[in-house]
């Protein structure tokens, strides 16, 4: 039997449904008017919850999280105990980086007796910042209780006691939660090392220091990020033979012509808050959950709230903006950045990559604008380079590869995208000395392997040689469509139809879009009788290509 009580909430329920069921209606027949309303309108509230729950959902899927957060704050204000809208405005509000919104919320969620995920952590730095240390104990256990997060409570919680006055526990404490993360042989985590050697620094204990770094130094598996961290301890106590060693093991996107004597600059952290910063940073960065979930974002903004002038946490965030689609918080994020800095030049970089997905003509200015400025930067040649081969500007790439050549970057890189330039312009034995030069650099790098071969099997030369090359390429990357194809048209080349149709097959299962794949199972298809479904290739190549070159040659196919 049902009750009136119940009928009332199915009648709720139902009349909830059809207004979904209107407002959905209205959205997916008008997306880009609910675009440009989400983006444009922020900062408006609809009359309802349900209209505001719609439209935090919908900016969402266009990634226009600020607006999402506050149409999510709108509705709330007219639902305030619905615990859904409570944690999804406590999300928002922390991904965003509002982390004093994000404690509010979550001071709101604990009335309620609403358990959270993360929902200790604003509350926490909001107490690191006003020195409020057994507050921030008893928090840091509030975080441990989450098994994937009790790598960065173990952090927080050594560090508060460092500030109490006992830096012996608060060192052993970390080294401790960091033996306790391992098994067998395994190494203590090289966050752990790193924490306990910045730890061991800032008490004064030199010794203790250098041994961890040292430790440290020598292991094959450091990030970027911990590179500069244990280069900046080298340079601080004048290790410069150290120092020296570890610059080298940078990626070419650091200037490391001036990163020497941008370390030496620093000074080791007087906060203690600026150590907690750092060690969040590494120790989220290494947690896949946190970027599959959407938290990354949220725990670079923590690291930013407690030490703002972090151009390694602004990095980041504009790193992970981009990759979002966010490019307008992207840039935002980047100009934080001290230009001259250590992160200068990975800054200058991802914001030519931005304005390339852009408009890649602004991007060339850009870039063209920052070489002038820095005309001996190598490193900045060859990128410069890179944009004028995408443009195909190709005597202009080799121009400035040549240039970077010259200016003394050795790159494998470079000489594979030298290779491709010189092949463009048809000087085709410079072309094949770069691809080489390239390989002796980096055998094992695909996409050399893969272009020589491809260019090779294509002209119908050193089929053999070049089919070797191809098979490493697909073995290194078995997954790629590109790689793949490159062996089915080698194997068409020489004649072993049935294995290159069995290839060209996989290729366009792994790569269905791709106008060139499709074209060359077609030309599979033809040669071994397979008439009809030779010109359904052909057709279905035709209909996606974009280029009038290969245009034209599927339609002669087509018509002959």
């Amino acid at each position: 039997m049902t009750t009136n009580k119940s009928l009332s909430t199915v009648g709720k329920r139902w009349h909830f449904l059809i207004l979904l069921g209107m407002l959905m209606a209205t959205t997916f027949s008008s997306i880009p008017t609910l675009k440009t309303f989400a983006s444009n309108n922020s900062n408006e509230r609809l009359e309802t919850t349900e209209a505001n729950f719609l439209a935090a959902r919908q900016a969402l899927y266009f990634k226009d999280l600020r607006a999402s957060a506050n149409f999510y704050l709108a509705a709330l204000n007219l639902d305030r105990n619905n615990a859904n809208l409570l944690q999804q405005a406590f999300y928002t509000q922390y991904q965003l980086g509002n982390i004093d919104a994000a404690a509010a919320l979550a001071r709101d969620m604990e009335v309620l007796n609403i358990t959270s995920r993360s929902a200790s952590e604003p509350a926490t730095a909001q107490a690191i910042l006003m020195d409020d240390w057994d507050a921030v104990l008893v928090l840091a256990d509030h975080i441990a209780e989450n098994v994937h997060f009790q790598p960065v409570a173990a952090i927080i919680r050594a560090w508060a006691l460092v500030a109490k006055g006992q830096g012996a526990a608060g060192l052993s404490h970390l080294l401790e939660a960091g033996r306790s993360n391992i098994s067998g042989d395994e190494s203590v985590s090289n966050i752990f090392v790193m924490q306990a050697a910045r730890l061991a620094e800032y008490l004064g204990n030199y010794n203790e220091m250098l041994t961890l770094a040292n430790q440290l130094s020598i292991r094959n598996d450091l990030s970027s990020q911990l590179i500069i961290q244990i280069a900046s301890i080298y340079a601080r106590h004048d290790e410069n033979d150290k120092l020296e060693q570890l610059i080298v093991r940078l990626p070419n996107g650091f200037n490391k012509s001036n990163l020497q004597q941008n370390l030496k600059t620093q000074s080791s952290p007087k906060k203690i808050a600026s150590h907690i910063s750092a060690g969040i940073i590494d120790v989220s960065l290494v947690n896949p959950q946190l970027k599959a979930n959407g938290m990354l974002n949220a725990r670079l903004s923590l690291a930013l709230y407690l030490d703002p002038q972090l151009d390694s946490a602004n990095f980041l965030l504009a790193q992970a903006l981009h990759e979002m689609g966010q490019k307008k918080r992207a840039v935002e994020q980047l100009s934080a950045i001290d230009a001259k800095g250590i992160w200068g030049q990975p800054r200058l970089l991802l914001q030519a990559d931005i304005n390339r997905n852009e408009d890649i003509s602004i991007a060339l200015s850009f870039l063209e604008g920052s070489v002038d400025k820095d005309k001996t930067n190598a490193f900045l040649q060859k990128e410069l380079g890179d944009l004028y081969r995408i443009s195909n500007s190709f005597i202009k790439a080799r121009n400035a590869y040549l240039k970077a050549t010259h200016l003394g970057l050795i790159s494998a890189d470079l000489d594979r995208n030298l290779g491709i330039t010189f092949e463009q312009l048809g000087q085709d034995q410079l072309a094949e000395n770069s691809f080489k030069d390239a390989l002796q650099k980096n055998p094992k790098d695909p996409y050399t392997l893969n272009y020589l071969g491809y260019w090779w099997a294509d002209d119908g030369r050193k089929l053999d040689e070049a089919i070797q090359l191809i098979e490493q390429a697909v073995r290194l990357r078995p997954r790629s469509g590109y790689f793949v194809d490159s062996l089915g048209w080698v194997h068409f080349k020489l004649g072993n139809l049935d294995l290159a149709v069995s290839f060209l097959e996989q290729a366009t299962i792994l790569e269905p879009t791709d106008p060139v794949i499709n074209g060359h199972l077609g030309d599979a298809y033809w040669a071994i009788g397979r008439y009809q479904e030779a010109r359904f290739k052909w057709q279905y190549a035709l209909s996606i290509a974009t280029e009038d070159d290969l245009k034209a040659e599927f339609f002669d196919k087509i018509s002959q």
